[in-house]
């Protein structure tokens, strides 16, 4: 067994494709697939389940696909030691982050990163926040920003800042209470489009409308942020978000914004480490550059959050 065949199996097992993985690794599927069977020989078990549509882990694969992360993660961090006593700061760090952070850090971040940090070399995956925690507990990013989750409780994390949930409308719709804020209980008649659960935003709100007795009237269940945005631009229906995800469609006057002021319903952001990686030098200077840019960003009032 040689490193680059834990490579080869890891990239297999996050694709779930020996044709994707081929692609991505620029190595022949025939070599590729011929690697894989001498891998599970020398093992003595099968790691993958094959079929039509492509390849799951087997349970002993599962098991596996930890063991052989949490190597490549030490590997690559004895490279970056070595790479750093040399005086440069080289290497990968995988982030993830959900759309909402996304539009608003990921641009000043990524080129901050390569205006100070040419030798990192970042890879960003977006889900919603429960999806990312998964991908950071079974080791597919090494970092994460993302909205605090009774699945993120556990996770080496830290705090970033609390955001305040806000009624999004087209300027179309009649007004629901007064353009500063708006109770809760006054938006029950209200028809909206939320995350289904359970995602993290959708159980704060209903977990604010069991204390209050109230159940709002979630026409649509939606899991896309741009086509919420879309459609509440549009005049079609109402939602709840932080300014933060509809930040240019309320400079361009396209949506209003109302705050949730009875009872205030804010989210937790914080920025999460895998335990293999948080020691490795480029995913320090990645953690200084988010801490950095989230608390100019609001300073500047760019982020309406409260640190």
């Amino acid at each position: 067994m040689e490193l680059v065949d834990l490579r080869y199996f890891v990239s297999i097992a996050e694709t779930g494709s020996f044709t994707k993985s081929a692609l991505q690794n620029n190595i022949a599927q025939s070599a590729l697939s011929r690697r894989v069977r001498d891998l599970e020989a020398d093992l003595g078990v099968q790691l993958f389940y094959r079929n039509g549509r492509g390849v799951l882990l087997t349970e002993v694969g599962e098991t596996f696909l930890a063991r052989a992360r949490g190597i490549l993660a030490d590997m690559e961090s004895l490279r970056q030691e070595v790479v750093r006593s040399a005086g440069v700061l080289e290497g990968t760090v995988t982030l993830g982050v959900p759309p909402s952070v996304g539009l608003i850090l990921l641009a000043p971040l990524l080129s901050q990163v390569r205006a100070d940090y040419p030798g990192i070399r970042m890879r960003v995956l977006e889900a919603f926040s429960g999806h990312v925690a998964d991908w950071l507990a079974n080791g597919k990013v090494d970092l994460a920003v993302l909205y605090k989750t009774r699945s993120s409780a556990l996770l080496d994390s830290e705090h970033l800042l609390f955001e305040d949930m806000y009624l999004i409308s087209s300027p179309s719709l009649p007004l629901i209470g007064r353009p500063d804020g708006i109770a809760l209980a006054e938006i029950v008649g209200a028809e909206l489009a939320l995350p289904s659960q359970p995602h993290g935003l959708r159980l704060l709100v209903d977990e604010a409308c069991a204390r209050g007795q109230l159940a709002l009237n979630v026409a649509m269940e939606l899991d896309t942020l741009p086509t919420i945005c879309d459609l509440v631009a549009a005049g079609t229906i109402r939602t709840i978000l932080p300014l933060t995800a509809v930040q240019a469609d309320l400079a361009a006057g396209r949506i209003i914004a109302q705050k949730i002021t009875d009872p205030i319903i804010s989210r937790e952001l914080i920025l999460a480490h895998a335990p293999h990686r948080a020691a490795a030098p480029v995913t320090k200077a990645v953690v200084r550059l988010i801490r950095s840019h989230i608390n100019r960003l609001v300073q500047s009032g760019l982020w309406v959050g409260r640190i």
